[in-house]
């Protein structure tokens, strides 16, 4: 019990750093370096480069060398939480424990399901046909473990619930996790 009330203060304090550094790097047009961030939001300079870097990693935040120092400022890229919703293909994103994270919805459209029935489910647990047969493959857990790389090429998968071609590729979520995303045709 209290092991998990240390994690949820844990967690909070790291969103609540990261929130700061965001909301500093939203006046600055220029950017700053991590000195500058510590010393302006009075922060330690150690959790202050922890937390640019998970910011950086999630695309929400830009570093560039100038000289000998690392200046740092929002980033002008979308995330990838921002487009998917909208990418022109069905897609599912799963995290690093292999649960969905999301299912845009010409996915829940293709395979006749609910987003809320499948998101934060093992893969392999899912009231969907197709995600059992994505887990059983293996291609996905190996993209998301990092010992296979996905993004060279569509891959055939075929079971009793069709024919489909898919296209993984490796991912990095808003929160720092890890995982893939299964972007999804029929054959």
């Amino acid at each position: 019990m209290v092991e998990g009330r240390e994690q949820h203060q844990a967690s909070s304090e790291c969103e609540d750093g990261r929130a700061r550094i965001l909301n500093l790097l939203e006046e600055e047009t220029y950017g700053l370096s991590i000195s500058d961030i510590s010393r302006k939001i009075d922060l330690n300079r150690n959790s202050v480069a922890k937390y640019l870097n998970m910011l950086v990693v999630a695309g929400k935040v830009e570093m560039q060398i100038v000289g000998s120092a690392r200046v740092y400022r929002l980033a002008l890229r979308l995330p990838v939480s921002a487009i998917f919703p909208f990418l022109p293909e069905a897609a599912v994103s799963v995290g690093s424990d292999l649960r969905v994270r999301h299912a845009n919805a010409l996915f829940c459209d293709l395979f006749s399901l609910e987003e809320a029935a499948v998101a934060g489910m093992m893969v392999s647990e899912t009231p969907c046909v197709f995600l059992d047969l994505l887990a059983d493959f293996g291609h996905l857990e190996g993209v998301v473990r990092g010992r296979r790389e996905g993004n060279r090429a569509w891959h055939p998968l075929e079971g009793e619930c069709g024919r489909y071609l898919v296209w993984t590729v490796p991912a990095v979520f808003d929160d720092g996790d890890y995982g893939a995303i299964a972007v999804v045709r029929l054959e």
